[in-house]
Order: C-alpha cells, then sequence, then structure tokens
C-alpha cells in the first residue's frame, strides 16, 4: 500500500507542485496589474460562492468514493441530485446577492456575486466524473486536468483580460474559464457513464454520509473565510486583499503535500477502513513526511518572508510581509491538521470530523475578531494559533476516541523540530549578511533556497539516523521524480 500510494502522490504532487508554481507566477503577474482592492472584492465574492457550494455538493461526491460496493444505480442518482443541486443553489446565490452586498458594505460586490451563481451548475456537471476517476486511482488524469484547467482557463483568460484593462472581471471571468473547462475535461476523462437516474433508497444512504461530509466541509468553509468576512468588514478591501493575498503564498506549500496528499490518501484507506492498524501506520507515517519537508521549509519561507512577497507580488504589497511571515511559520500545522479529516472520512467517521471542523471553526473566528483590533498581524497570530489547536485536538481525537496510536507521528515532529536549529541559524545568518550588503530580494531569496538544500543533504549524508524513516520515502521520492 506504501509503494502505491507513493506512486500516485508523486502524480498528485506533481501537479500540485506545477500548479502551485502557474499560481505564483500569475499572481506576480496579476499583482502588478490589478489592484489590492479589486483582488479584496474577488476574494469577498469568493467566501460567498464557497459557502453555497458546499451545500450545493451535498456530500455526493465523496460518498461515491467511500462506499465499498458501487453501483449504477448511485452513479446515476449522484449525478442527477448534483446537478439539480447546482442549479437551485445557484439561483439562490444570484437573488441573495444584493443582501449579501449590504452584509459586507461592499456597494461593487452584488453584480460579481450574480455572475458567479454561474459557477455552482458548471462545477456540478462534473462532480461525479471527478469521483470516479479518484475511486479508481486515476491520479495521472487528476494531475493533468488540474494543471490544464488552471492554464488554459484561469490563468489565460484571467491575465489577457487584466491587460485589456478589464479590472475586477477578469478574476472573475478566469475562475468561470477554469470552472468551465474543468468540469469538460472531468466528463471526458471519466467516460459517459453519468446518464441521469433516480433510486430514494441509494439516495437516502448517499445522504447520510453526504450530511456529515456536508457538515465539515461547512465548518471548513467558516474555518477558511470567517477571517477574510472579519478583516473585509472591520479592515476594508484593500486590507483583505493584503491578506488574501498573503494567505494564497503560504497556502501553495501546504497545498501542495496536504490536499494532494488527501487526495490519494482518502480512496486508499477508504479501500482498508476495517483494518485499524493499517490506518494507524499509513497516518503516522503521513505526519512524519509532513514534518521532514514542512518544517525546513517554514523556516526558510518565514525568514525570507520579505524578500518572497517583493519577489512575487512587488511593492505595493508590503503590508502583507508581516501577516505573511506569522502565518507560514506554522506551516507544519496547516498541512498535518488536514490528514485527521482524512483518516476520519475514510473510516466512516464523518460526524466527528465535522465536530473538530467545526470547532477549528469557532477558533478562528475568535482568533480574527481578537486580532482584528491590532490590525492584519494581530488576525494572522490569532488564526496561526487556531490551526495549532485544531491539529492537537484531532490528535486527541483520534488517540482516544478511536484507538489509533500517533506516538510515531509526534516524535517525527519533535524530531525535526529540533533539527529545526541547524537550518534557522545558518539561514537567518546568511540573510543578515545579505541585508548588510544590500543584495536583492531575489538572489537573497535564491541564496536561501540552494542553502536550506545544502543543510539538507548534509543531513542526510552525514546523520540519516536524525531524519528517521521518513528520509527513505522523501529519497524515493525526490529519485522518482529526477527520473520522470
Amino acid at each position: 500500500m506504501t509503494q502505491s500510494s507513493l506512486g500516485h502522490f508523486l502524480w498528485m504532487f506533481g501537479g500540485g507542485s506545477v500548479q502551485a508554481v502557474l499560481k505564483i507566477v500569475v499572481l506576480m503577474i496579476l499583482s502588478r496589474l490589478l489592484t489590492p482592492s479589486e483582488f479584496g472584492l474577488v476574494a469577498a465574492a469568493l467566501t460567498i460562492v464557497a459557502l453555497a457550494e458546499v451545500f450545493g455538493k451535498i456530500g455526493i461526491a465523496p460518498s461515491i468514493v467511500q462506499v465499498e460496493t458501487l453501483t449504477q444505480s448511485h452513479i446515476r442518482t449522484g449525478m442527477t441530485a448534483t446537478l439539480f443541486s447546482g442549479v437551485v443553489v445557484g439561483a439562490i446565490v444570484f437573488v441573495l446577492a444584493e443582501p449579501l452586498g449590504r452584509l459586507y458594505a461592499m456597494p461593487s460586490l452584488p453584480p460579481i456575486v450574480q455572475v458567479f451563481a454561474l459557477l455552482f451548475p458548471l462545477r456540478a456537471a462534473g462532480l461525479v466524473s471527478e469521483a470516479l476517476i479518484q475511486r479508481e486511482m486515476g491520479f495521472r488524469a487528476l494531475a493533468a486536468i488540474t494543471v490544464v484547467s488552471y492554464l488554459a482557463g484561469y490563468a489565460g483568460v484571467a491575465i489577457l483580460l487584466a491587460v485589456l484593462g478589464y479590472g475586477v472581471w477578469a478574476l472573475v471571468a478566469g475562475q468561470l474559464a477554469q470552472a468551465a473547462l474543468q468540469s469538460l475535461l472531468f466528463i471526458a476523462i471519466g467516460g459517459f457513464r453519468i446518464r441521469p437516474g433516480f433510486d430514494v433508497k441509494v439516495l437516502g444512504g448517499m445522504l447520510r454520509f453526504g450530511l456529515g461530509t456536508t457538515l465539515t466541509q461547512i465548518g471548513n468553509y467558516v474555518a477558511l473565510n470567517v477571517d477574510y468576512m472579519i478583516v473585509g468588514r472591520l479592515l476594508g478591501t484593500a486590507a483583505l486583499g493584503q491578506y488574501s493575498r498573503a494567505y494564497l503564498l503560504l497556502s501553495q506549500p501546504a497545498n501542495i503535500v496536504g490536499n494532494m496528499a488527501d487526495k490519494v490518501l482518502f480512496p486508499v484507506l477508504a479501500s482498508v477502513q476495517s483494518d485499524r492498524p493499517r490506518v494507524a501506520r499509513a497516518y503516522n507515517k503521513t505526519l512524519a513526511l509532513t514534518a521532514i519537508t514542512q518544517i525546513p521549509a517554514a523556516i526558510l519561507l518565514s525568514i525570507n518572508a520579505r524578500e518572497v512577497i517583493l519577489v512575487l507580488m512587488g511593492d505595493q504589497w508590503g503590508a502583507a510581509v508581516l501577516p505573511f511571515q506569522i502565518m507560514v511559520s506554522a506551516l507544519y500545522f496547516r498541512t498535518a491538521y488536514k490528514f485527521t479529516g482524512t483518516v476520519l472520512r475514510a473510516t466512516g467517521a464523518v460526524y466527528h470530523a465535522a465536530l473538530l471542523q467545526w470547532i477549528y471553526a469557532g477558533l478562528v473566528a475568535i482568533g480574527a475578531l481578537v486580532g482584528a483590533r491590532f490590525g492584519l498581524a494581530g488576525v494572522a497570530i490569532g488564526t496561526t494559533l487556531a490551526v495549532v489547536l485544531c491539529f492537537s485536538n484531532g490528535i486527541i481525537m483520534l488517540n482516544i476516541v478511536f484507538n489509533l496510536p500517533v506516538s510515531t507521528g509526534l516524535h517525527a515532529l519533535a524530531r525535526h523540530a529540533a533539527l529545526g536549529i541547524l537550518y534557522a541559524v545558518p539561514l537567518y545568518a546568511l540573510h543578515s549578511i545579505a541585508d548588510e550588503m544590500a543584495l536583492a530580494p531575489l538572489p537573497t531569496l535564491g541564496a536561501g533556497c540552494l542553502l536550506a538544500l545544502c543543510i539538507y543533504a548534509a543531513l542526510n549524508l552525514l546523520w540519516p539516523a536524525a531524519l528517521g524513516e521518513e528520509r527513505k520515502s522523501l529519497n524515493a521520492i525526490a529519485g522518482r521524480l529526477r527520473r520522470r
């Protein structure tokens, strides 16, 4: 299972990495063509879309991946239910756009929300096909669709329209183009097994699992967007633009490892969900791999936060430096907390996953509200503490409620946190020297990345025991990537 999962992860990691690089490149371009306020408006609109989309999905697609015996009735009923729900939710969002604009105190918001209502039927059309591809371990196809839809859909359309002077509508059109292309590719590659149909009994079983998944996703939505709502409402669209772009940057490393691994682990663990020792071993290995990659990355990015923002986004985004630096310091926890939810969903404990996510959402809301009194840095501190507490709550739940041992993963976390000093001291010294020499941001950042790689290589060669067993898996991934 480990070798198979690593192979699947490589495809998702490769696709996620390419998309992350593309997102950064596109962000570099769009940040110089559009203003923070325009990014803030779209960020506010997308918080509304994200919540409504959770209801539109109604948890059908994950139930297709998780169910032990899948039938044509599941597929046809799932397709009918998701399409119907997508159309209904899109219509509701369109009607509610005006009052939602007043709630956000943003007069320019309603027209954007109304256009975004088209996203719901567009995305619903491809949900079942995507679930079928994921269930059948078609991760090469998923990786390709991820990259192509972003590059040809969002990037191509948004950049072209931004150059032509369409402002905020460039970002809106990019989102719509990406959603349409992604669904078309899911349907084409997933096969035409999506004829409409309806079975009340089958739908009931899917909705029982889907309700727990939907509750989890709503909690996840609140956790990921409540800080945006608070910043937009209390600090304004410009501050929201700064904050949302800082979060987008720091989320790329977490998404590459966390979200891509989740897409692989969910169907893999669901296939062995009754074998709890195997589930526990997989979870602990995942925590160890997260520690060996994300702790050094967090140290590198924290020390070079100013250079990251200036190189990737330009001088007008200077207010994003400190929030980025604070939030990226907890990169390990931002990645690792996702895997608790993966284990709970794969084993059918969706209501426990929902409880965990809602606790996290409450912590984020409290942290953002209290922190907003101290500006963007205060919000960053509050939400970062919430992430750390969410990870801790998940560990406690798995260990006590489900009797899944987590000591191996926690030992790996402690070991790599201690090794962090071997990264932090040389990287900080190099950064200080670069400051004294008035070195430009790009070479400073490049030198820091090179030094971090050299430190890992030295540890791998001279003190491999300190890196643990996860070193072998990481080296295997690196070896396969080189061969490809």
